[in-house]
């Protein structure tokens, strides 16, 4: 990715232990840093939900104890597959210009999404992949969300962009 920076949070320490590195990903809603544990050293994703800064002040208590149930709740599902990441942390950031946002910090992944392994192939003139490729790498995928509707929770955003493909080829 480029050297965009939409927070400016390059080099900031959040909450006293994770070093924030750089960009990784961008949405209308949240927007992903890659930034290191500084007491493990080790590599995280930060999901910072700049979407919700603009919550009234007298909501974002409430807010905020909804997003740390989504938290738990992600940690309770992933522990029963490696097919979901893994809730780390969650928090709030206030920048210093005063913009508040939940983040929620997450497992470090190293691969890219199924969009732009797609597009990539399509660019390059690759064949389609066979339905046991296609299975071979979905398979997961399902089986993941099926311990989410085995909870009774529905994804409701299953798209190429949110499937994750690590450098093994697993989603």
């Amino acid at each position: 990715m480029s050297d965009r920076d939409p927070l400016n949070l390059a080099g900031q320490v959040i909450a006293e232990k994770y070093r924030v590195e750089r960009l990784v990903g961008e949405g209308g809603f949240a927007v992903v840093y890659r930034a290191i544990h500084t007491i493990w050293n080790k590599p995280v994703a930060i999901k910072f939900f700049n979407g919700l800064s603009s919550a009234p002040m007298d909501q974002r208590e409430s807010l905020m104890q909804d997003f740390i149930n989504e938290g738990a709740l992600l940690t309770e599902l992933s522990s029963h597959t490696a097919n979901i990441v893994q809730a780390r942390d969650v928090g709030t950031y206030t920048s210093p210009s005063g913009q508040w946002m939940p983040y929620m910090v997450l497992e470090w992944l190293d691969g890219r999404p199924l969009d732009a392994i797609l597009e990539a192939e399509q660019q390059s003139g690759a064949a389609p992949w066979s339905i046991i490729e296609v299975y071979r790498l979905l398979e997961p995928a399902a089986m993941a969300l099926d311990v989410a509707h085995g909870r009774g929770i529905a994804h409701r955003d299953i798209k190429p962009a949110n499937l994750f493909v690590d450098d093994a080829g697993t989603v």
